[in-house]
């Protein structure tokens, strides 16, 4: 009997295949039984008269090694790949949240490391490659008729964006991941109310809305939500009262950074998602978690009347303004969504041009708000107008293939984690643009490669180890 098969399996998964019966193929590393099981995708199948050697993809493929199979030690460890990956994206994640001046350096590593691992072990597809591909064409087909290279310029840097979860999908799952988040996340969140209590940044005009990641409000609003999400998530998933509350405070935590932000979308993401996730967490329980949220957020709504009665106060009207028509922001993105509405209509099939509906190329006919027109405010407006039917209906689906994936593995944390955190930032896309700046795109994209490369790996492994153990 096979026991204790771990999850995942490091030498190919072979199995020979002979009339009647299946010979099942196991090799052993640093001592332990490295267990090998066909699955359901076969890759290099070679059809003779004799028995059939196949490998397994829902283990990591690895090119045959010759001599002894010992795992590498010193130096041959620390130059594997999947430890190069592990480190490499555990430490952009906070250096990036914290200053966005390797942004152009991202992409780059993500590539080199993704050449690198292909060529040694073959390509690992993870269900994105179409779409990907659909959603850039639909955003290059608004090229045609403009003949602006500036077009397709501005593709390719939202291509760099993009393609991430699936360069970062090469890789075996890294193990415990939800430790070393929680421990990066809870850095970010001591880091930032550090920084909000005694040294909060502020740019240009928006000198009313202090921020402590990345190099604007809201950007660093998108960061805080993030670690929010996750520690919620926490919360309700992990097991053992000290983890909870451990999650507990930094729920707590981020949540007075997204207040201090005064982000609207993010107050919006935040009314929207808390109750669901409750909901969809504790299923039978919805009611007592409804009615504990609303005695603790009147509790903390308390407490900063108490004692930062200045913070309630500008909570409060930023909150009451979401609905105010009288508010500036809102009359001029209606002003610009009604304007976006018109240019699509004058050119419904692919648009003016990626990038293109702002003051430079589009005349607002609003003399009040021509001076923030740098876009529509809006992921879905400006789309509408840029790119026409094309362009939105390929650039959906993209998004539409990420929120189903995530969704089916939304039993797994992970799963969970990068579904909430999806749809909080789709939220947030509704009423601003993150592409135009895309610091928080490239932020976000790489959370969401990093779990997407989990998920991928995690439903291979799981069965093959779930297999593996049955085997008597």
């Amino acid at each position: 009997m096979l026991q204790n098969c771990p999850r995942a399996c490091f030498p190919p998964c072979i199995s020979y295949h002979l009339p009647g019966r299946t010979v099942l193929h196991t090799d052993f590393c640093a001592g332990k039984a490295a267990c090998t099981w066909i699955g359901d995708i076969f890759m290099n199948s070679v059809d003779t008269t004799g028995p059939v050697l196949r490998r397994n993809s829902c283990c990591q493929q690895e090119a045959p090694q010759s001599g002894n199979h010992d795992i590498p030690s010193g130096w041959k460890q620390i130059l594997d790949l999947d430890f190069i990956y592990k480190w490499a994206t555990l430490l952009i994640l906070p250096a990036y949240a914290i200053t966005t001046g390797i942004r152009s350096q991202i992409f780059v590593i993500y590539v080199i490391l993704f050449v690198l691992k292909v060529r040694k072990s073959g390509y690992v597809k993870c269900g994105l490659e179409y779409y990907f591909a659909i959603a850039m064409l639909g955003l290059a087909v608004s090229f045609i008729g403009v003949w602006d290279a500036k077009i397709l310029k501005n593709v390719i840097q939202v291509a760099k964006i993009l393609c991430l979860p699936i360069l970062m999908c090469q890789y075996k799952p890294i193990r415990k991941i939800e430790n070393d988040l929680a421990l990066i996340f809870a850095g970010l969140g001591v880091y930032g109310l550090a920084r909000m209590l005694f040294a909060p940044l502020v740019t240009g005009y928006a000198l009313d809305r202090p921020y402590c990641y990345s190099d604007f409000f809201m950007h660093s609003s998108v960061i805080a939500f993030s670690g929010y999400l996750f520690f919620l998530v926490s919360f309700v998933r992990r097991e053992g009262y000290g983890w909870k509350l451990f999650s507990a405070v930094n729920v707590l935590i981020f949540a007075y950074l997204i207040l201090l932000h005064s982000v609207r979308a993010s107050y919006l993401a935040f009314l929207i998602l808390t109750p669901v996730i409750l909901l969809f967490e504790f299923k039978r329980m919805a009611f007592i978690s409804m009615a504990c949220l609303l005695v603790c957020g009147a509790a903390i709504a308390g407490g900063l009347c108490m004692f930062r009665p200045e913070i309630a106060t500008k909570t409060g009207a930023k909150i009451r303004s979401i609905v105010d028509n009288s508010n500036g922001s809102n009359r001029g993105r209606v002003v610009f969504w009604k304007r976006a509405i018109q240019v699509f209509s004058e050119n419904p099939v692919n648009g003016i041009g990626y990038r293109r509906f702002n003051r430079r190329y589009v005349d607002a006919r609003s003399a009040e708000f021509d001076w923030a027109f740098w876009h529509a405010h809006s992921e879905f407006f400006s789309m509408l107008a840029e790119t026409g039917l094309i362009g939105v209906i390929a650039w959906f689906a993209f998004k539409i293939r990420l929120l189903v994936l995530f969704f089916r593995e939304r039993r797994h944390w992970i799963g969970a984690f990068m579904l909430y955190l999806f749809l909080a930032f789709e939220i947030h896309n509704f009423f601003e643009c993150y592409l135009y700046e895309r610091n928080a795109y490239i932020y976000i994209y790489v959370l969401l490669g990093l779990g997407i490369n989990q998920i991928v790996r995690k439903r291979g492994a799981s069965t093959c180890s779930a297999e593996c153990e049955s085997i008597a």
